[in-house]
């Protein structure tokens, strides 16, 4: 079980090239933005080799906390890249 979806991200990262995660992710993408009733959304995508993928969200404050973190990795780049 996660906190949160930071947590869910720190967790993933952390547990890359174990038994159940692939090795170090390919590529992390994250979208943040803000929704018409003013709330932030962000979409985390991280990809690996293998062609597995996982997909986190989170909303206000937390968007911003995952949205850094996710940017911080060294696998970051921007979706549409």
């Amino acid at each position: 079980m996660y906190r949160n979806s930071v947590d869910a991200l720190t967790q993933l990262l952390a547990s890359a090239g174990g038994a159940d995660v692939p090795p170090e992710p390919s590529r992390v993408t994250s979208i943040l933005h803000t929704l018409k009733n003013g709330i932030k959304h962000c979409i985390v995508q991280v990809e690996f080799g293998t062609k597995t993928g996982y997909h986190i969200e989170a909303f206000g404050e937390e968007a911003e906390d995952l949205h850094r973190k996710a940017s911080d990795h060294p696998a970051f780049g921007s979706a549409g890249q």
